[in-house]
């Protein structure tokens, strides 16, 4: 468990949350088209949850996205 955010997370899940807002979907829009829950979605956009390859493929399928376009980020 990370008890401190990893600022590479936090900056990703801004990313994310960016991505969802312009497409103007919800958490709830996310959640019903993936298998990820409510709370996994918020602890990504938070960037408190560290996960693995699946779920960012289902995080890209929920938001209509290539996964590329996920980590389409500068992390510098």
């Amino acid at each position: 468990m990370l008890h401190f955010k990893d600022r590479r997370l936090v900056l990703f899940g801004l990313h994310v949350k960016g991505l969802r807002e312009a497409k103007g979907m919800t958490i709830n829009d996310v959640a019903e088209n993936t298998s990820l829950t409510k709370k996994d979605l918020l602890t990504i956009e938070e960037g408190s949850k560290n996960f693995g390859f699946t779920t960012m493929l289902e995080l890209a399928k929920g938001l209509g996205e290539h996964p590329s376009k996920l980590l389409d980020i500068d992390i510098q």
